[in-house]
């Protein structure tokens, strides 16, 4: 999956940048408990972004679509 999708829906959920890290930016959720690390690959691997939708447990189901 392109990371711009990826950023594009964590965007459209409400989420922000919390910060920049060295190779990988961190997102937090509209409701502040939960975060992810995205990275700044062009490409995102299946596994990674399964990774991420785990981790922002509060975002409603199927917000990546």
């Amino acid at each position: 999956m392109k990371r711009r999708d990826v950023v594009k829906a964590l965007r459209s959920s409400g989420c922000h940048i919390e910060r920049e890290g060295g190779e990988h930016t961190i997102w937090r959720c509209p409701c502040g408990q939960h975060q992810t690390a995205v990275p700044r690959h062009t490409e995102i691997t299946a596994g990674v972004v399964g990774k991420i939708e785990k981790q922002m447990g509060c975002l409603d189901r199927g917000w990546l679509q």
